[in-house]
């Protein structure tokens, strides 16, 4: 397969001698269609983590790769316009999670260094404003920079083509929680009624099994989605899977509480899942208590709960003539028992 096959592929790239020589004649182009640009910018972005990654883990990692990595930034630089921030509109449910800390991280890389990878935006209907399809968080610190443009590529496509390359493009993104994955998932299940498990694995690179896990989210009770609405890095797939299946089986209210005290950071998701899979004790049998008679008064009182009996007696004098007189008769119950005289 040459090296351009593999580029449009979105494959890992490797380059040999005659890659490199097929690389230097080779000029940066990029499709002039929305959706086809739109796939070309998605392959790019692989490509340049493939070799970002290849950089860092082989020191002395060779030239013809550094110089790959600049090409394929300076090529995705390229289809790329400014626009200004302020004609950006965004769609709900397309945001991707980030944490706070990973907010700042971006802020100040924004702040010292170039934007490598444009966010991708749509026309509106008034052919004035945008929407963002991918790049809110990017967008987000740019505002907090105090920026009023922005680089973009724009994309041509319908409302379920904008919102699959929304997802899609976010799915790449390594720090994307599961549950995101999940609400990512249910939005291609509402728009598209038909597509299969088998197609989503195909469309996202993710196996089958895996999102079975992710949408086993579906089964966890409102109030703990709530709550993953709220903090999606919660619980993972695996666990969501567990606490899900607790949920259909009628342990709704355990696994409730056990998603409460883990949101208060009480437990973690292993302890959750252990909470709500426990069985509750037993509650204990009511107490008995009979009141043996001596004409009109109370000769002892006599209280079982479970397995233990107790006697109550006025004096201690009559306690202990009893006690003997009890030892002697379990002396003889424990005999026959052992000898197998008792009744099963």
């Amino acid at each position: 397969m040459s090296l351009k096959d593999r580029m449009a592929k979105g494959l890992a790239i490797t380059l040999t001698a005659e890659d490199e020589a097929t690389a230097a004649s080779m000029k940066p182009t990029m499709p002039t269609t929305g959706p086809g640009q739109t796939m070309q910018i998605t392959a790019l972005r692989k490509q340049i983590e493939e070799l970002k990654g290849e950089l860092e883990k082989r020191e002395g990692a060779s030239g013809a790769t550094e110089t790959r990595l600049k090409e394929l930034e300076a090529q995705l630089a390229s289809a790329a316009i400014e626009v200004e921030i302020a004609l950006l509109v965004e769609v709900p449910g397309r945001r991707r999670y980030k944490p706070e800390e990973k907010k700042l991280e971006l802020r100040e890389n924004l702040r010292h260094n170039k934007l490598v990878e444009p966010i991708v935006i749509r026309r509106m209907a008034d052919g004035r404003r945008f929407e963002i399809v991918s790049g809110h968080n990017r967008v987000d610190q740019y505002k907090a920079l105090g920026r009023d443009k922005i680089r973009a590529v724009i994309e041509e496509s319908t409302d379920d083509e904008a919102a699959a390359s929304a997802f899609y493009s976010n799915l790449l993104q390594s720090d994307l929680t599961d549950y995101e994955k999940y609400r990512g998932f249910k939005q291609m299940q509402e728009r598209f009624p038909t597509i299969t498990q088998a197609k989503m694995a195909e469309q996202s690179g993710l196996s089958e099994a895996m999102i079975s896990y992710i949408l086993a989210f579906d089964d966890l009770p409102k109030e703990v989605i709530a709550v993953l609405d709220e903090n999606p890095a919660l619980i993972g797939s695996h666990a969501g899977k567990t606490l899900a299946g607790l949920a259909k089986t009628g342990r709704s209210a355990e696994v409730i509480a056990a998603v409460g005290q883990l949101a208060e950071g009480k437990i973690d998701q292993t302890q959750a899942v252990k909470l709500a899979s426990a069985k509750p004790p037993k509650a204990a049998a009511p107490a008995e208590t009979v009141k043996i008679k001596a004409g009109k008064a109370d000769y002892c009182v006599m209280r079982r709960a479970a397995n233990v009996v107790r006697l109550q007696f006025k004096s201690d004098e009559e306690a202990s003539r009893v006690q003997l007189a009890l030892q002697k008769v379990l002396e003889a119950e424990s005999a026959r028992f052992t000898a197998g005289e008792r009744d099963s």
